[in-house]
This record gives C-alpha cells, sequence and structure tokens, in this order.
C-alpha cells in the first residue's frame, strides 16, 4: 500500500501524507485536491484491506422493498466474510471515520452517485438508481420497461383500453426516481403504440379512497398501481367504494413477493427478483474490488404473476361510484 501511495503522490504531486489524508476521507483536504487524488488512485489501482461494507439507504425504516434487499444482501455477503454496516444517509460521515472497502446503494432517488465521485476512492454499486460511468459507478437495476411491457400488453390483450395508474408523490415524472421514471416514461410509450389515453392517472396515499374514487369515475377498466406497499390499502379502499376487483375492476400492482398470493382476490403481480439483483450486486461489487474494468450496467427482469384480480372488462360506468362513502 506505500508503494501505491508513492505512486499516486508523484502522479499527483502532492505529498504522500496528504495522499493518505485524502485517501482516509479527511474534511481538511481541499475538494480539488481530493478529486484529483482519488482519480490518481483509481487509476493506480489503490485498494484498501478493510472488509466493512457500507449499505447506505434513505432513512431507518426497513420494511417492504428496502426490508428485503437489506436482507438479500446480509445473507449474500455475510458469508463471504464481508461486514456489512447499515448507514442512512444522514450518517456518510461515519464513511470518513471507519475504514470500508466499498458501498451498496440502496437509496431509491438519485443523488448519492453524484456526491461519491467527489469524496471516495471505494467502490460504489448502485441498485435502482442512476450511475455515474465518469466516476466508475455502475447499477443493477430491475427491468422496468420490461415490467410494464408486459403489464399494458396482458389489460389490452384482455379488451381494456382505459387504464389508469396509482401511484405516490414521485411516481410521475420524476427524472431523480429510477424506477419510477422508467415506469411512467415506458407507460406513456407502450400507450402511444395503441393509441390510448396515458393521462389517467392519480396521486394516492395512506387513505387513497378519494383518487381511486376520481378515477373510477373516469371510466377506467383497469388500474397499475406503481409502488410496492400501496396494493393492500388500494385493495381496501376499493372493496370500500363497493368496487368489485376483477368484476368491475382489473388491478395489476408493483408488489413484494409472496404478498399478492395472500390477497384477496390473488393479485396479478409485477415482483422484482431480488434474490437475482442482490446476486448480481455481489457480482458486480466483487469485481471492481478487484479492480476489473467494467464496461456497462445490469438489468434484472421481473417475475409477473398472472392471478384472479384482472379479467376482462365489464360494465363500469363514470356514475357508479360517484355517491359512495368512505
Amino acid at each position: 500500500m506505500r508503494s501505491t501511495l508513492k505512486l499516486i503522490a508523484a502522479e499527483t504531486g502532492y505529498s504522500i501524507a496528504t495522499v493518505s489524508r485524502a485517501l482516509s476521507g479527511s474534511p481538511k483536504i481541499a475538494s480539488e485536491a481530493k478529486r484529483t487524488i482519488l482519480a490518481a488512485a483509481r487509476r493506480c489501482g489503490y485498494r484498501t484491506e478493510s472488509r466493512n461494507v457500507a449499505l447506505i439507504v434513505p432513512h431507518n425504516s426497513f420494511s417492504g422493498y428496502f426490508g428485503v434487499l437489506l436482507e438479500y444482501l446480509f445473507a449474500e455477503l455475510s458469508p463471504q466474510g464481508f461486514c456489512p454496516v447499515v448507514l442512512t444517509a444522514g450518517e456518510l460521515e461515519v464513511l470518513e471515520e471507519l475504514r470500508f472497502c466499498g458501498a451498496i446503494s440502496v437509496m431509491a432517488q438519485d443523488g448519492l452517485e453524484k456526491y461519491w465521485g467527489k469524496r471516495h476512492i471505494m467502490p460504489l454499486v448502485c441498485i435502482n438508481t442512476s450511475p455515474r460511468h465518469l466516476d466508475g459507478i455502475f447499477t443493477v437495476g430491475s427491468n422496468d420497461a420490461q415490467a410494464m411491457r408486459l403489464a399494458v400488453e396482458h389489460l389490452i390483450g384482455l379488451g381494456h383500453r382505459r387504464i389508469g395508474r396509482l401511484g405516490g408523490p414521485y411516481s410521475f415524472g420524476n427524472p431523480n426516481n429510477w424506477n419510477s421514471f422508467a415506469r411512467d416514461r415506458n407507460f406513456r410509450m407502450l400507450m402511444a403504440e395503441h393509441g390510448l389515453d396515458p393521462e389517467l392517472w392519480a396521486i394516492g396515499s395512506d387513505t387513497p379512497a378519494e383518487p381511486l374514487k376520481e378515477l373510477l369515475g373516469r371510466g377506467i377498466t383497469a388500474l397499475i398501481i406503481l409502488n410496492e406497499g400501496m396494493e393492500l390499502e388500494a385493495l381496501r379502499a376499493l372493496r370500500l367504494l363497493g368496487c368489485r376487483v376483477p368484476e368491475d375492476l382489473s388491478v395489476v400492482s408493483w408488489s413484494i413477493p409472496g404478498t399478492g398470493a395472500a390477497l384477496v382476490p390473488p393479485l396479478t403481480s409485477l415482483e422484482q427478483d431480488f434474490e437475482l439483483l442482490v446476486r448480481h450486486v455481489c457480482t458486480l461489487f466483487h469485481r471492481l474490488i478487484a479492480g476489473e474494468a467494467i464496461n456497462d450496467d445490469v438489468l434484472v427482469d421481473y417475475h409477473f404473476r398472472i392471478r384472479r384480480s384482472t379479467a376482462a372488462p365489464g360494465n363500469v360506468t363514470r356514475q357508479s361510484y360517484a355517491g359512495n362513502s368512505v
């Protein structure tokens, strides 16, 4: 490692002490000097001997999507001799206090990749967020284009032409949410291919009854729920509105594996292949630590589980749900 520090110092013109402090993440090093040293360190193949891996999440809520990913990451990394350490976005200073061999982003929103290249030499692999190839940051993501095509073509094949969408505040046209942006873009593209209206959508919440009533009033015969975790409250709200699934409304939802099959009726679901996703993440992580060249990102196809929540369209009308109270 000492010889590598000498190489970096010779290439950049900084002292070995300055190089060492920059590589350890010291805030005392000017940002321009740090970026120069980090770039040289990548070229020289600098590596740390630490086995700590930072798993970076947006918050301390580990249910649903985040909990499933963390469970698979621990199961994959720990037997390989790594020590996974979960850090939230508000705890990134720990990266500059402890030694890590690399990090995996489980952030769901873009932004970490832009910060990373300016501050750290250690590899970063992103899950379902944007890459930054300029700094050697690559992404393993779920193939939302494939998933949306499966959902839309399934519903159109059943005879549906007025397909609505229910999502959260980041579900429609937000470029900083890698998955949601792809789902929105590909839905619009697919509907245009078939000459259908892509504008039947609403933002839901913990109580999505009013957005669903609005969509039903606009005459939708099918609904795509865009976020894992929204399907439970959405189905409950539909029952309270007196809307039968699938007799009045066919429903497809992004869902955590195992959830859709347990609902009534069993839910036609798009499920991320978390096991394969994490396996690709860890393979990519190993290759980066070993100093191998990476050429591209990885996309993992979804599982599409067709169950009893989808059927040919019934006779739902705009007035059917206007008077129902929740």
